[in-house]
């Protein structure tokens, strides 16, 4: 993964997301002068709130990640809680034709859910028949129901708003991937609209919004489609593998390692490496296509900014690096990089990488063959996977400087896709609190930075001098 491109990509999402906050300040000033009293003008801040943040997230969110029938599936949910609110919303205005047609929307989505959410391909690449009578379908329950609460007079400005979550879930479906979609969803929007609110204001409102979030989900679905493709051929170059096989190890790997592991149950730490030497092919599938997720880029990007953290030169290391993605993006960031994992297919596939594009990666297999003094500490999604951490965790003290840093995940709790998951019996950041560790995470980690660098599985300790 180039986390440069990654980053330049956002910065552009980022200025592309102009004509949607511009279509929000019109709402604002529609819902000014047509909202009374002026306190309702409250949730009507809020529904706007939530459209800004929609365009900035969703796009990325929906559209980066290696299994595109997983949006669908979140579609159906989305769809779900959205006839719910229109249900209340119809109640309390005494809507009662609405809430007829939202009855039924909600008995033909029951049985079309499942069609739904098998509506996308497989994997980024492969091409799928758009589900053209479904879309018409859901077009025309949504066009019954904002008729229905039209005549039911209700504030323009909620009307215009459910309008474009409407047209938002049949950009999704139809997997929009032009600018000329953009334009178009912009029109439609835009007559839609005029027949709505009263006011131009809020037609060109809802044609900058809808057209704006279609220009984004286009670009976020084109720079997936380069990220997939340019790890299907970096890993090709790897097994030799044919590229059908790598689609389908790249969909398949997390499911096949959850069954192999509740099948064999190894025990012991002797075990668990055992087990994932043995099971080294899925293993590096299962990260590569985790790492195409856009949560994980960005917080990435996060650990990137934490690792230079200021200094001219650093070092850092990598404590079960996976496939080795972030030990290469910070040796190409200039800093002095460790890698440690279990002997296998992952740490040969950064072996490969590091060779190909001459980084200086120093590769090991046991925290016995380093040298410290190290300035940072990475441990990401592996302190679930150790059977007797306090040995571990010890050693790790003993590697950093004074006033290093240890950047770590640790467990909270089962998760079903990943069974692999270890609770160690104790809570790993109060017990390292009590060994010479201090938590600074507040002065790292403020409310713009990454998602999961917030949870609060996420610990950023300091050593003490």
């Amino acid at each position: 993964m180039d986390y440069d491109r990654q980053r330049a990509f956002l910065r552009r999402q980022h200025w592309r997301l102009l004509p949607s906050v511009a279509a929000c300040v019109l709402l604002f000033a529609v819902a000014y002068r047509t909202v009374r009293p002026l306190w309702a003008l409250v949730p009507t801040v809020l529904v706007l709130y939530s459209l800004a943040i929609a365009a900035y997230y969703l796009p990325n969110y929906l559209c980066l990640d290696v299994n595109p029938r997983r949006r669908l599936r979140w579609l159906v949910r989305a769809r779900w809680a959205l006839l719910v609110l229109v249900a209340l919303l119809a109640f309390a205005s005494g809507a009662w034709l609405a809430l007829a047609l939202i009855l039924l929307a909600a008995a033909l989505h029951y049985p079309l859910r499942k069609q739904l959410a098998r509506a996308g391909p497989a994997n980024p690449l492969a091409s799928a028949p758009r589900p053209l009578g479904l879309a018409a379908l859901y077009a025309a329950m949504d066009a019954g129901l904002l008729w229905a609460l039209w005549r039911a007079e209700l504030y323009v400005i909620i009307l215009l708003g459910l309008l474009l979550l409407f047209g938002f879930f049949l950009l999704l479906l139809l997997r929009v991937q032009s600018s000329i979609a953009a334009v178009v969803s912009g029109l439609v929007a835009t007559g839609i609209g005029l027949l709505l609110s009263p006011s131009i204001l809020g037609a060109v409102a809802a044609s900058l919004w809808l057209g704006g979030v279609a220009w984004l989900l286009s670009c976020a679905e084109e720079q997936n489609k380069s990220n997939y493709q340019s790890l299907r051929e970096t890993l090709r170059g790897f097994t030799h593998e044919p590229r059908d096989t790598i689609a389908e190890l790249l969909a398949e790997s997390t499911r096949r390692l959850a069954e192999s592991w509740n099948r064999e149950q190894p025990q012991g730490q002797a075990a668990i490496t055992a087990w994932y030497s043995r099971n080294a092919h899925l293993y590096l599938y299962d990260i590569s296509q985790h790492h195409l997720l856009y949560k994980h880029i960005v917080y990435t990007l996060g650990l990137l900014k934490l690792a230079r953290g200021g200094r001219a030169r650093s070092r850092v290391f990598d404590y079960g690096g996976g496939n080795g993605d972030f030990s290469c993006a910070l040796a190409r960031a200039g800093v002095e990089a460790t890698y440690l994992d279990v002997p296998g297919e992952s740490a040969d596939f950064l072996r490969w990488r590091a060779q190909q594009e001459s980084l200086r990666i120093e590769i090991v297999h046991g925290l016995d063959k380093l040298r410290g003094p190290y300035d940072v500490i990475f441990a990401l999604d592996v302190l679930e996977h150790v059977a007797e951490p306090k040995p571990v965790l010890a050693r790790w003290k003993e590697l950093l400087s004074p006033r290093g840093l240890l950047a770590a995940t640790y467990y909270t709790g089962p998760a079903s896709s990943a069974p692999m998951h270890i609770d160690p019996g104790f809570d790993v950041k109060e017990y390292l609190l009590t060994q010479g560790f201090r938590n600074v995470k507040r002065r790292t980690v403020g409310w713009f930075s990454p998602e999961l660098l917030r949870k609060r599985h996420f610990m950023i300790l300091e050593k003490e001098g």
